[in-house]
C-alpha cells in the first residue's frame, strides 16, 4: 500500500457486497493483497455480528478487526468487547407490544427505518439514553453517542495505528462518521448524496466492483496521492491579500 496509508476500513452491506452475502472474488482478492502487503482490513458495519457471520460464514479469514453494530462491538485479532452498555432490553417488550419487529444484538436493537416514531416515542416514555441510526430503509437504536467513527477509533487504537493512515470506505448515513474519522473517506458510487458530497473520492462504480478497482490503483506505481480536503487549512483570502497590498502600498509612499 500506499506509505501514508496502512488501513482499509470499509462497511460491507453496499459497499463490498450488494447482495448482503459473501463479497465476489475480486473483492476479496483485493483485501488479501491488502493483507499481503502490511496493511490492515477492518470491516466497519451496523450488522448484528452474529447475523453477519451466518450470512458470510469466512468473514474472519478476510478482515483483521470487525467493528459491528455500528461501533458498539469490536471483534478481531485483538480479542473481543463490547463498547457500550445494551440498550435497555423493556424497549425490545415495548416495541412487540405495538406490534414493531425488532432484533437485539449484543447491544444494539435493528429494525425496520418505518417504524421509528413509534419506536422514538416508546424511548421517550421509557426515558431512555437512545439515538436512532439509519442505513437507507434499516434503522438502528443504540446507546447515545456510539458510532460507527468512535468504533473504528477504537480498533485503531488496539493496532496502535494512526486514523491519518487510514482510508474508509462506506455508501450510506451511518457511513459519514466512519468517513471523518479516516484520513481519506470514499463513497461507493451509489452511495446516499449527502455522503457523496462529504467524501474525498467518489467510485465510478458502485459496491464491491468499486472498490476492487480502488484497491487495484492504491498498489499501482505511478498513483497520484490521495488527500483530504477535510484537512486543509484555509491560511487566508484574496481580498485579504489586496488590502494588505495596498496597506503596504500607502506605507511605502508616505
Amino acid at each position: 500500500m500506499r506509505d501514508y496509508l496502512r488501513v482499509v476500513a470499509s462497511d460491507f452491506d453496499g459497499t463490498l457486497t450488494s447482495t448482503g452475502k459473501r463479497p465476489n472474488g475480486d473483492v476479496l482478492t483485493a483485501l488479501t493483497r491488502v493483507r499481503a502487503e502490511g496493511g490492515l482490513v477492518i470491516l466497519v458495519t451496523g450488522r448484528i455480528l452474529s447475523e453477519l457471520r451466518a450470512d458470510y460464514t469466512d468473514v474472519d479469514d478476510h478482515v483483521d478487526a470487525i467493528v459491528a453494530e455500528n461501533g458498539c462491538v469490536l471483534s478481531g485479532s485483538q480479542g473481543h468487547r463490547l463498547l457500550a452498555t445494551p440498550v435497555d432490553q423493556d424497549l425490545i417488550a415495548a416495541s412487540e407490544a405495538r406490534n414493531i419487529n425488532v432484533r437485539a444484538g449484543e447491544v444494539i436493537l435493528a429494525g425496520r427505518a418505518a417504524d421509528r416514531a413509534a419506536v422514538l416515542e416508546e424511548i421517550h416514555r421509557l426515558e431512555l439514553d437512545c439515538q436512532l441510526v439509519f442505513n437507507r430503509s434499516e434503522m438502528m437504536i443504540l446507546p447515545a453517542g456510539l458510532t460507527k467513527g468512535t468504533g473504528l477509533y477504537e480498533a485503531l487504537g488496539d493496532f496502535g495505528v494512526s486514523r491519518h493512515s487510514t482510508m474508509g470506505i462506506g455508501d450510506a448515513e451511518n457511513d459519514h462518521s466512519l468517513l471523518d474519522v479516516c484520513e481519506v473517506g470514499v463513497a461507493a458510487g451509489d452511495a446516499v448524496t449527502s455522503l457523496k458530497s462529504f467524501a474525498d473520492v467518489v467510485l465510478k462504480e458502485p459496491n464491491g466492483r468499486g472498490v476492487s478497482q480502488l484497491l487495484s490503483d492504491i498498489f499501482q506505481p505511478d498513483a497520484g496521492a490521495l488527500h483530504s480536503q477535510r484537512w486543509r487549512l484555509r491560511l487566508g483570502k484574496d481580498s485579504c491579500l489586496s488590502f494588505g497590498d495596498r496597506g503596504l502600498n500607502r506605507s511605502m509612499h508616505q
